[in-house]
């Protein structure tokens, strides 16, 4: 079996390191590293765990890009869609990044 990379390993740490799981702080934080849900790309982490990558990166970008009056893009789908999700969604994410990374953890 294939394991995560070691790319894939050091940016999620970083990711979580920046990560609370306070209610209350928890969708700052998501949209403060919003960034990392497109630089990690899925087909770095093993096989078993690439599909969980997936399924996150898709949860924070359904809603879509925001665009203004004029067409023009106002906000990436990544902090439109956490800007839209309540503290419990932002909450889970967090805990299912933390949990990933934990995975990935038990993989080195």
């Amino acid at each position: 079996m294939k394991h995560s990379n070691l790319f894939a390993y050091v940016e999620l740490s970083k990711f979580v390191e920046g990560l609370t799981l306070d209610p209350n702080r928890c969708r700052a934080d998501l949209l403060s590293m919003h960034a990392y849900f497109k630089i990690i790309p899925s087909r770095m982490f093993s096989d078993k765990l690439a599909p969980e990558w997936d399924d996150l990166c898709n949860t924070v970008t359904r809603s879509g890009i925001a665009y203004d009056d004029e067409g023009r893009v106002m906000m990436n789908a990544v902090k439109n869609t956490i800007g839209q999700m309540s503290k419990d969604e932002c909450l889970e994410i967090a805990e299912r990044i933390v949990l990933l990374k934990q995975k990935v953890d038990d993989e080195f």
